[in-house]
């Protein structure tokens, strides 16, 4: 004999109600949006920022300047930290990001010279197997050259840093070991994003002497999953109603 229509009505709404307790409803439905305003809330700034704007870091003496700021949206740590300077001198060294946090660093034209500052920083996502990559532009003069940044990951495996990859990310293109997105900043300042099949990071860069970058690294949509636990958290509280 079967479980009577009402029995098993009741079962199954216990069931979901149990499994909603148990862990947040992430879907491929949720979106970015929500995901937006829950981090602007919860993703707080990390050592390098205590007391200290991203404005400041880059807002110094030398002629040309770059401050870059990376938000970690994702559950991975951000750790192994590497800087290459290709031109310029670091003044504030990149540090690992927790997930949930912001952190900033700065670098700076080498003094007495007619030079910009450029080079790449690297972060590995500790369980992830890749290797996140961030490159930078900023030129001595802009009447012969514009600001330049790129933002891309390394293949599922390969997280070892490369010596090579400025040149490829300013030069050239995508490899199967390294891909990315570039963009050149000159009238056009918006945002744009970097996506593969498990992260996306959305970047922008200022278009002056001292440049100001900001990125987010953050699980693709369909991955949700693997946010932050501070925005998961959030995502559960906050569900919409039915």
């Amino acid at each position: 004999m079967g479980v009577p229509f009402p029995a098993l009505k009741t079962m199954v709404t216990v069931y979901l109600l149990l499994m909603g307790n148990m862990s947040p409803v992430v879907t491929s439905s949720t979106r970015l949006s929500r995901v937006k305003a829950i981090a602007s809330r919860v993703v707080t700034p990390g050592s390098s920022l205590h007391g200290v704007s991203l404005k400041d870091l880059a807002e110094t003496k030398y002629g040309v300047t770059c401050a870059i700021q990376v938000e970690n949206w994702t559950k991975f740590s951000l750790k192994d930290p590497k800087i290459q300077n290709n031109g310029g001198v670091t003044t504030t060294t990149a540090i690992g990001i927790e997930p949930g946090k912001r952190e900033a660093f700065a670098v700076r034209k080498t003094a007495d010279s007619a030079t910009g500052v450029s080079g790449i920083v690297s972060w590995e996502l500790d369980g992830a197997r890749r290797r996140f990559v961030i490159m930078w532009s900023v030129p001595y003069d802009f009447n012969l050259h514009s600001s330049w940044m790129a933002m891309g990951m390394t293949r599922d495996g390969l997280v070892a840093p490369n010596k090579n990859w400025y040149d490829q990310m300013y030069n050239r293109g995508n490899d199967g070991d390294l891909t990315f997105a570039r963009k050149k900043v000159y009238h056009d300042t918006n945002s744009f994003i970097y996506s593969n099949d498990k992260f996306e990071a959305e970047g922008d860069m200022t278009n002056t002497f001292h440049a100001q970058v900001k990125v987010v690294i953050r699980p693709s949509s369909n991955k949700f999953k693997n946010l932050a636990p501070e925005i998961l958290q959030e995502l559960k509280e906050k569900r919409p109603a039915a």
